[in-house]
């Protein structure tokens, strides 16, 4: 979702998460990279850093208190950033809460590096290079045990940072096993989703979990027909190598950290009166509004041959 306001701005140094870093070279990034770590020790490192680089202006385009602090402890003369999370006082240049909240991300992180209005979300691109494509291929091919590739490919992630926001593996299993009879479906997921991946890929899917860093991921997604995902970062990954997706949405508000456009699709309930609650554990307890248990009831009622006949649309156009 940065992507954009990151190309706004070439020349700029970027902080970014350790782990997020391969995607801002995969982005062609030449300006300085300067990848934190999570955590007390990550901060020190990061505030360090800058301090032996000497910023004089710095863009926050996280909303946390945390990210606010580092900037100013490390000493950028100027910050510019979301008057969010009680940073105010840390804050040069604030802008305010209803500027940022609400709006699509992809707008609000350009707006914040550039100060243009756009009257739509700029989107986000990231071009794959040949030899990874070529390095995903070869490995598809060994993973597919000597069976050719399908002519239609399917990539699903069902993991994710938040419960609020992960659909049952159980049921991304079901709808596996369905698809898997007609195409090629491979299960994505980080080293800590391997248990997931595992149970969601069954016998007829192909388990990728903890096998591809994010480059690898950007190349496999982008070989892919649609990938079906839950509201995750590999959701915008997909989208922005060009692939078209199917996500599932729970707790999270896809007006601003949605996809959006005709080549994606997405199943969610708003009608209840709980949704977006944008919470990452899902708070509700007792009797539903439509479901006999409401803890999680939005991801609850998406169906899981909602989720194969929309799958078999998008194959079809």
């Amino acid at each position: 979702m940065a992507l954009p306001a990151l190309l706004a701005a070439p020349g700029a140094a970027v902080i970014v998460n350790s782990v997020l870093a391969p995607l801002l070279e995969l982005a062609g990034r030449t300006s300085p990279i300067i990848p934190i770590r999570r955590g007390r020790r990550g901060f020190h490192d990061a505030v360090r850093n800058l301090r032996a680089r000497d910023f004089e202006y710095g863009v926050l385009l996280t909303p946390s208190f945390s990210s606010a602090l580092m900037l100013r402890v490390g000493g950028v003369d100027v910050i510019r950033g979301s008057r969010t999370d009680k940073r105010g006082l840390l804050i040069d240049d604030a802008v305010p809460k209803h500027r940022v909240q609400g709006r699509p991300r992809r707008l609000v992180y350009y707006e914040l590096v550039t100060r243009e209005t756009l009257p739509e979300p700029p989107v986000p691109v990231l071009d794959v290079t040949a030899d990874l494509r070529t390095a995903w291929r070869q490995r598809a091919e060994l993973q597919t045990r000597g069976n050719a590739v399908a002519r239609k490919v399917i990539g699903v992630f069902p993991g994710g940072n938040a419960p609020s926001r992960r659909w049952d593996p159980p049921r991304f299993a079901e709808v596996v096993d369905t698809l898997a009879r007609d195409a090629t479906v491979f299960v994505f997921g980080g080293p800590a989703e391997v248990p997931i991946t595992r149970i969601v890929a069954g016998q007829r899917g192909i388990d990728m979990g903890g096998q591809t860093d994010l480059p690898m991921l950007a190349a496999a997604l982008a070989e892919c027909d649609i990938l079906i995902t839950n509201d995750s970062g590999p959701l915008h990954l997909a989208a922005a190598v060009g692939t078209r997706t199917l996500s599932l949405w729970g707790a999270g508000d896809p007006a601003e950290t949605g996809v959006g456009g005709a080549a994606h699709t997405l199943l969610r309930h708003p009608e209840l009166p709980c949704v977006p609650c944008v919470k990452n554990v899902c708070p509700r307890r007792g009797e539903g509004f439509v479901l006999p248990e409401a803890r999680q009831e939005c991801l609850q009622l998406i169906a899981i041959p909602d989720v194969v006949s929309a799958a078999r649309r998008m194959m079809d156009q």
